[in-house]
């Protein structure tokens, strides 16, 4: 992934689409979660973006994996 999600593009969403339904604190924990058991937003995006680069052609389907001795 190119940029990171940034707190301050978090909020800039939450208040455009949301109607600032999450507070700040909790945006922030998106970011830089301090819980540690929560991903922060950023690695969860540039993850599922390199699920999506696959080539689903090279895949076998999960039930054929799972059925083969």
């Amino acid at each position: 992934m190119d940029d990171p999600v940034t707190l301050r593009t978090l909020i800039a969403v939450n208040r455009e689409f949301f109607d600032s339904r999450w507070s700040e604190k909790d945006l922030e924990e998106l970011v830089n979660p301090r819980f540690g058991v929560v991903s922060d937003l950023s690695s969860l995006v540039e993850r599922l973006s390199a699920i999506r680069a696959k080539d689903l052609a090279d895949q076998a389907p999960f039930w054929i994996v799972e059925c083969q001795p």
